[in-house]
């Protein structure tokens, strides 16, 4: 198997209903920490019908920076959120480019299909 360096990594939680609605809810200055377009903060992110929140990594990761991220994510979160409690390890996802969905061989292994056409740039919308 080869290494690839060419997706980017989403580290981050699925959004239950009520964290969900505290972050559609953000207005002002709060609402630029958490996009679905922007990589600056906080990402949102989907994988079938689920949101998840977290952030884009799109450099290569060391253990050391993975923890890095874990608090970063957690710390925006705690600061948008005070009252909510969030979990405490985080799942970590590579991105799909868009236009690649994820499907199942035969034998019940997922493995991508490119669309036609499709761009191969990240995709923030889905998940391997």
């Amino acid at each position: 198997m080869e290494l690839s360096d060419r997706h980017p990594i989403f580290v981050g939680f699925k959004l239950d209903g009520s964290l969900r609605r505290q972050l559609d809810g953000l207005s002002g200055s709060e609402s630029r920490y958490v996009s679905s377009e922007d990589n600056t903060f906080l990402r949102i992110c989907t994988r079938g019908e689920h949101r998840y929140v977290g952030k884009l990594v799109e450099e290569r990761l060391t253990t050391e920076r993975i923890e890095d991220v874990r608090r970063n994510v957690l710390s925006i979160m705690q600061r948008l959120c005070p009252e909510t409690r969030l979990p405490q390890t985080l799942e970590i996802w590579p991105c799909l480019p868009d236009g690649e969905r994820t499907s199942r061989t035969a034998e019940g292994d997922e493995r991508d299909v490119a669309e036609p056409n499709a761009e191969k740039n990240p995709s923030k919308e889905g998940f391997f």
